[in-house]
C-alpha cells in the first residue's frame, strides 16, 4: 500500500485513573501509567498497525522521552526518518481519568513542536508529494499547516487535518485556502469552535471555509459524514467497556484513512474510523496493540 506521511505531535502519556468515583481537591486512590503518545504519532501507529506504511514527520527532544518515542514508533513499524530534534523537552501529555475511564482534566506541554517549521517540511517535500495521502495535527504551528495546505493544493495530494483541540483549532481560522483541503475531522465541540455551530449549519460554514469533507466525530453518538452535497449519519460501533478513551479519535482518523486508501465513500470509511474507535476503547494503552486490518474488516462487517 502506498505511503501516508502524518506530521504532527508526538509526546509521552502520562494518565491516572481513579481506582473508584473522582474527587475534585483532593488525591485519588488509583492507577499511573506511562505510554507513548500524541495525536499524530498515534495515527501514524494506528496505520501501521492496520497495515499501512506509515511515516511521521514530528519534533522530538534529545532526552529520555524523545528515546522512548523513536523506540517505541520504531518497533511499531512508523518510518522516523523524517523526525526532527529540537532543543526543547520532548512533548509530554498529563491527564486524570475518573473510574470509567473518562477525562476529568489535562495539560500537554508540547513546546517541542514550536521547533518544527516549514522549512524542516520542504526539506520532506519529495516523500510528501509521493504520498497517497498527508494527515495533519493542529499541534503543528499556522505557519506549517498553512505550507500543507498550500503544498497539498498545487501537488495535488489529499491532505487530512486533525483539529486535536478546541485551542488548538483555532489555528485554522488564521489564515485561509485558495482551494479546499481534502478532508477535516473535528468533534462538536471544535466544530462549534471553528463556526459558532456544532450542527449541519456548522458543517456547511466549515465546508464554506475550505474544508471539502468532513467527518465529525461524536463521540457515543457516532459521527457525521458530509461531503458537501450530503451528511450522512454514521452509527457507533457497539462497545463491551471502556478501558480508556484517550487515543480514541487518533483511531477513528486511522480507520477512516485506510477507508479512504481502499476507496471507500466517505460514510463507509468513517464507518472504519467508529470500529477502530471501538477497539482502541477496550484498552488501557493509547493505541490499542489488538487493533490489525483483519479484526478491523471483520468488526465492521459484522455489525
Amino acid at each position: 500500500m502506498p505511503e501516508v506521511v502524518v506530521i504532527g505531535g508526538a509526546n509521552v502519556d502520562i494518565k491516572g485513573r481513579a481506582g473508584e468515583r473522582h474527587l475534585q481537591g483532593t488525591s485519588n486512590p488509583g492507577k499511573i501509567t506511562v505510554s507513548p503518545g500524541g495525536v499524530g504519532r498515534n495515527i501514524a501507529e494506528n496505520l501501521a498497525r492496520l497495515g499501512v506504511a506509515a511515516a511521521l514527520i514530528t519534533a522530538l527532544g534529545e532526552d529520555a522521552n524523545g528515546a522512548l518515542l523513536r523506540e517505541a514508533c520504531a518497533s511499531a513499524g512508523v518510518d522516523m526518518s523524517m523526525a526532527v530534534r529540537v532543543d526543547k523537552p520532548t512533548g509530554c501529555y498529563l491527564a486524570v481519568l475518573d473510574d470509567q475511564g473518562e477525562m476529568v482534566s489535562a495539560v500537554s506541554d508540547m513546546r517541542a513542536m514550536d521547533r518544527l517549521e516549514p522549512a524542516d517540511l520542504e526539506a520532506a517535500a519529495d516523500r510528501l508529494a509521493a504520498a497517497a495521502m498527508l494527515v495533519a495535527d493542529c499541534n503543528l504551528s499556522t505557519a506549517c499547516l498553512d505550507w500543507l495546505c498550500r503544498f497539498s493544493a498545487a501537488r495535488h495530494v489529499r491532505l487530512l487535518i486533525e483539529p486535536v483541540s478546541v485551542v488548538k483549532a483555532a489555528k485554522l481560522l488564521s489564515f485561509t485556502r485558495a482551494q479546499p483541503v481534502f478532508a477535516v475531522t473535528p468533534n462538536a465541540a471544535q466544530l462549534a469552535a471553528l463556526t459558532g455551530q456544532e450542527d449541519e449549519t456548522g458543517i456547511a460554514r466549515l465546508h464554506a471555509l475550505g474544508f471539502r469533507n468532513i467527518v465529525m466525530h461524536r463521540g457515543r453518538a457516532g459521527a457525521l459524514a458530509s461531503d458537501g452535497a450530503a451528511i450522512l449519519p454514521v452509527p457507533p460501533a457497539p462497545v463491551s467497556g471502556v478501558a480508556d478513551v484517550t487515543g480514541a479519535g487518533d483511531a477513528a482518523v486511522a480507520g477512516l484513512v485506510l477507508g479512504l486508501l481502499e476507496g471507500l465513500p466517505l460514510g463507509e470509511a468513517a464507518w472504519l474510523g467508529q470500529c477502530a474507535a471501538a477497539i482502541k476503547l477496550g484498552s488501557a494503552r493509547s493505541v490499542a496493540q489488538e487493533l490489525k486490518r483483519d479484526r478491523l474488516i471483520s468488526l465492521a462487517r459484522v455489525q
